[in-house]
């Protein structure tokens, strides 16, 4: 006997949702009718693929789930929210060995991503969020400085979030860049925090030049990974 299958349901969209594939019960179906026809070399035709004598109940459903195919709205695009904040100033420390909120002051790009306290990083929304932190350090008196700087949720420590880093002297800037993936709930918010031995230590902003821009103290990039 051969085997054939059904029509999808209407319900059954064309294509995964978020996707530009077709899903898998119409890739089935339409594969399925390739086959039977022979991939185009039998003198098959439409009639012999029919599950039963069409009749009048058989058409009048057959009619209805084709209108319920062209009648279904599309599926709904999968927007992720993204966002990047930098701080164009230079940061410094009031005291030594105190964790200290990274702050920004210039939204670069925000897509549902908000900026609050000039620190707190409010997703909106529940998910996974994929962040990427740089930062440019330097020192400005003589002697090393070691500088941590870790992730905090909702004014908590993340466990395991921290990195040190080391300044060898004054003059001598360093790129400090790490990403992390956190899962946060519609309502958490994120804050980058950071601390050293020493107030001599600060998150540097770079000036202008003839022949480069102006480059930030900070840049965070955040973006929505799942759902």
């Amino acid at each position: 006997m051969a085997d054939v299958t059904s029509i999808p349901a209407s319900r059954v969209p064309l294509l995964e949702p978020g996707t530009s594939f077709m899903s898998r019960e119409w890739y089935r179906f339409l594969f399925n009718q390739f086959g039977q026809t022979g991939g185009g070399t039998t003198a098959l035709t439409l009639s012999d693929l029919e599950l039963a004598p069409l009749g009048e109940a058989n058409a009048t459903g057959l009619v209805d789930e084709v209108h319920g195919l062209l009648s279904a709205p599309p599926p709904e695009p999968i927007v992720r929210r993204a966002a990047s904040f930098a701080n164009t100033t230079t940061q410094t420390l009031s005291s030594p060995n105190t964790a200290t909120a990274v702050t920004f002051n210039t939204t670069v790009h925000s897509r549902g991503i908000g900026l609050q306290s000039s620190s707190q990083i409010h997703p909106g929304v529940a998910g996974a969020f994929y962040l990427s932190f740089v930062a440019e350090m330097d020192k400005t008196g003589g002697g090393n400085a070691l500088v941590w700087i870790w992730l905090r949720k909702n004014g908590a420590d993340v466990p395991n979030a921290a990195f040190k880093w080391r300044v060898n002297g004054s003059g001598s800037a360093t790129v400090f860049s790490a990403t992390a993936t956190v899962v946060v709930g519609q309502t958490d918010y994120l804050e980058v925090m950071w601390a050293s031995d020493t107030t001599s230590a600060t998150l540097e902003a770079t000036a202008s030049t003839a022949y480069s821009p102006a480059g930030p103290s900070a840049l965070l990039s955040i973006t929505q990974v799942d759902p």
